[in-house]
């Protein structure tokens, strides 16, 4: 016991701050998962919600040497008055506290776990906590471009778990994914979710129906389980007593309110899963079980796909998904956009063959039902980021075009690792949307330029043996507006914000204890976007799409 001990105080420990709900806790779960197999000499502990935590305990248990359940609501409405709630909330710190941590890191981004990283007492600090100013403050590149860029748009490439694995600072071996394989090619058992936690990202019932109908109709030796929470059950009964279903009752089985440790050990490689979005494709992804996620409403496949090889996700081609939680919405238009029948065939392809084959799917499926969803499949990149490939459409939409570079891009500025990805193929749509932001693209290096130039007459005033207040002020003003210009720009040319976005945050989080450290980073900064633009710029040659556009441009004239 005491030989424990003393090995435990020797490693140096880590604390992972996730405070959201159980589909980050396992996206989560798997990065930290990706940092013991290259450093097993840390000792790594999680703070997390009691209420969140708790239903996956049996898995974070396997991961974590630790895991520290905390509840603010708990220990306020306990409470006899504000005195002894801050009492019970001081309790939850020390318990944090004690464990003599050297780094911890944040990977939740709401305020009340930044305040909650503020307090802790951690050596190093990784992600967004306050200063001593009440001012946030993000350090780390990897955590800035999360804030900037998936808590403002959909361009993120990134899956979460590589999101998480980037920012904790964990190298990846190229096998972590590649060597996992299915046992079973052909399934027998079908596990349905088809709830989620809104209803902007979920089907109806009645669509549930037809494709449960046409599952069982067409395989015989296929048995369908149907999971869900205490409060799915009202939508299940609509389901097991539709008309359609009636006849094949005997072959469905409904598993709801079923813990999520027991769904866990009943699921085997003979499942199949489909289901909407959400934390139970991710449970599953740590046992490699085959899925087929149908993406509605706010969901970005990008991002959530479970974190496994060959997994497929279904999605609408609808121009305003995925969409905002706050955006508002009554026709629910992308949810039609994925007509049943494709995932039905979808799902046959898969129960017999454990993948799905294009020519089959469009021998099977209309070509107009084919051209509203996208099909992705997953997929590892050559430095061990998974991503998703869309297999439907050769040609990428203008979205899907940046994603990709952006991939490439960010990855080279923030590692200097390398990836390589195929030169694109677009439809007209695609290629004059990519073509206005070409102006936009030159914009914002010479913006970027400016600020360079300006922040460098900052640096060399200040130098001087007597320096000019109002000469820096003047040069300060002048990056002031180059901030305000770029702020047009990505209104102007959508596909730039990123970019934008990013470099907002990252002046905002500027590091320095004086001016002239303050005004190299900032240099720095903009000399980033300016090599973005750059390499955006040649991107864009290659594509043909400068000469295009300049070609264009003359005829015009």
């Amino acid at each position: 016991m005491n030989a424990l001990k003393n090995e435990a105080d020797t490693k140096k420990t880590i604390a992972i701050i996730q405070t959201t709900r159980i589909g980050d806790l396992l996206q989560t779960s798997h990065a930290v998962k990706l940092l013991r197999e290259n450093h097993p000499d840390y000792r790594i502990i999680l703070v997390a919600r009691k209420k969140f935590a708790s239903p996956i305990m049996f898995l974070l248990e396997k991961v974590f040497d630790e895991v520290i359940s905390i509840e603010h609501k708990s220990a306020m409405v306990g409470a006899e008055n504000v005195r002894e709630a801050l009492s019970n909330l001081k309790k939850q710190l020390k318990q944090i506290n004690d464990q003599n941590i050297e780094v911890s890191i944040n990977l939740a981004f709401s305020k009340s776990a930044t305040y909650l990283h503020s307090l802790i007492d951690s050596k190093n600090k990784v992600g967004p906590h306050f200063n001593e100013l009440h001012e946030r403050v993000i350090t780390d590149r990897w955590s800035q471009y999360l804030y900037s860029t998936v808590m403002r748009g959909d361009l993120n490439p990134y899956n979460l778990v590589d999101l998480f694995s980037s920012i904790i600072g964990t190298t990846k071996k190229l096998t972590h994914l590649s060597n996992k394989e299915f046992s079973n090619e052909k399934k027998t058992n079908l596990l349905i979710h088809p709830f989620a936690s809104n209803e902007k990202k979920m089907w109806k019932a009645n669509r549930w129906v037809e494709v449960i109908y046409q599952t069982l109709k067409k395989n015989d030796q296929v048995k369908v389980y149907i999971c869900g929470a205490n409060q799915d059950q009202k939508s299940t009964d609509e389901i097991l007593n539709s008309e359609l279903i009636r006849p094949y009752k005997n072959r469905i089985e409904a598993w709801i309110g079923l813990d999520l440790k027991e769904l866990y050990s009943k699921v085997d490689n003979s499942f199949l899963f489909v289901g909407h979005d959400s934390m139970i494709g991710n449970l599953l992804s740590f046992k490699n079980i085959k899925t087929l996620t149908i993406s509605l409403g706010t969901v970005r496949p990008h991002e959530t796909t479970p974190y496994a090889l060959d997994n497929y996700n279904l999605a609408p081609k609808t121009e305003c998904a995925p969409c905002f939680p706050k955006d508002e919405c009554r026709e629910y238009k992308c949810h039609n956009d994925v007509p049943y029948n494709i995932t039905h065939q979808c799902i046959v392809q898969l129960l017999n063959n454990n993948r799905i084959n294009i020519e089959e799917l469009n021998n099977s499926c209309s070509s107009l039902s084919l051209s509203r969803v996208k099909l992705y499949q997953s997929d590892m990149l050559d430095n061990g980021d998974l991503v998703i490939n869309e297999l439907l459409h050769k040609e990428q939409d203008a979205k899907e075009v940046m994603r990709n570079f952006y991939h490439i891009a960010w990855t080279s500025i923030f590692t200097e690792v390398n990836t390589s990805m195929d030169i694109p193929s677009f439809n007209l749509q695609a290629k004059a949307q990519l073509s206005s932001h070409i102006k936009g693209i030159e914009t914002l290096y010479e913006l970027s330029e400016f600020g360079k130039k300006y922040s460098r007459y900052i640096i060399e005033e200040i130098s001087k043996n007597t320096p000019s207040l109002e000469e820096i002020k003047k040069f300060s003003a002048k990056l002031d507006e180059i901030d305000r210009l770029s702020d047009l720009v990505a209104t102007s040319y959508p596909l730039l914000s990123p970019v934008i976005d990013f470099a907002k945050v990252a002046k905002n989080n500027l590091q320095g204890s004086n001016l002239v450290s303050l005004s190299e980073a900032a240099f720095y900064t903009y000399n980033e976007i300016s090599l973005m633009c750059s390499v955006l710029y040649e991107f864009f040659e290659k594509c043909s799409l400068i000469n295009k556009a300049k070609q264009e441009a003359r005829e015009n004239i």
